[in-house]
């Protein structure tokens, strides 16, 4: 089976694969484009996906002291477009992975980590990064279904085969 960090980064780069190449289909969309009043845009959304990793693993690790610090991280991420996003997210990738794959599987199972939202909201039990790594990876994929839809009701030539990361011939 190999180790329990082999199999979680084997999820997150099978899911962060197809996250990127839906999130590179946009590059020929307008990215001011937003499918319904009150719904962000979707170079706002683009900027979220690119930033999950990154974020996510800092939020995680109890980086973060409180919501200001996310938000200014965000706010320094930011990117106009989506060439820009896909350097953001490829370096967030390849952090959270390097993280992943120094820990031991020990350290992997240990219920150490109480998020930001635990400490002000909930009084939930500590967790462990085998608990949210699997957690940054549904993030994911949460939002490239939505960017996939934003792309599709925009009128972009997207179908399944983006969804899933596969490249068609023409």
């Amino acid at each position: 089976m190999g180790t329990i960090s082999e199999l979680l980064l084997d999820m997150l780069e099978h899911e962060s694969k197809q996250t990127r190449f839906v999130l590179a289909a946009a590059k020929h969309v307008d990215t001011k484009f937003t499918p319904k009043e009150g719904l962000r845009s979707l170079i706002d959304l683009a900027n979220h996906i690119a930033q999950i990793p990154l974020i996510d693993q800092k939020f995680y690790s109890m980086e973060f002291k409180n919501f200001e610090e996310v938000q200014a991280m965000e706010k320094e991420l930011r990117k106009d477009s989506i060439d820009e996003l896909l350097i953001v997210y490829d370096q967030g990738i390849e952090t959270i992975k390097k993280f992943i794959s120094e820990l031991s599987d020990e350290q992997l199972l240990e219920n150490n980590l109480k998020v930001i939202l635990s400490l002000f909201y909930q009084k939930d039990p500590e967790k462990s990064w085998g608990n949210y790594i699997p957690e940054i990876t549904t993030h994911l994929a949460m939002h490239k279904m939505q960017l996939w839809m934003y792309l599709k009701l925009s009128g972009a030539p997207v179908n399944m085969w983006t969804y899933y990361g596969f490249q068609q011939d023409e």
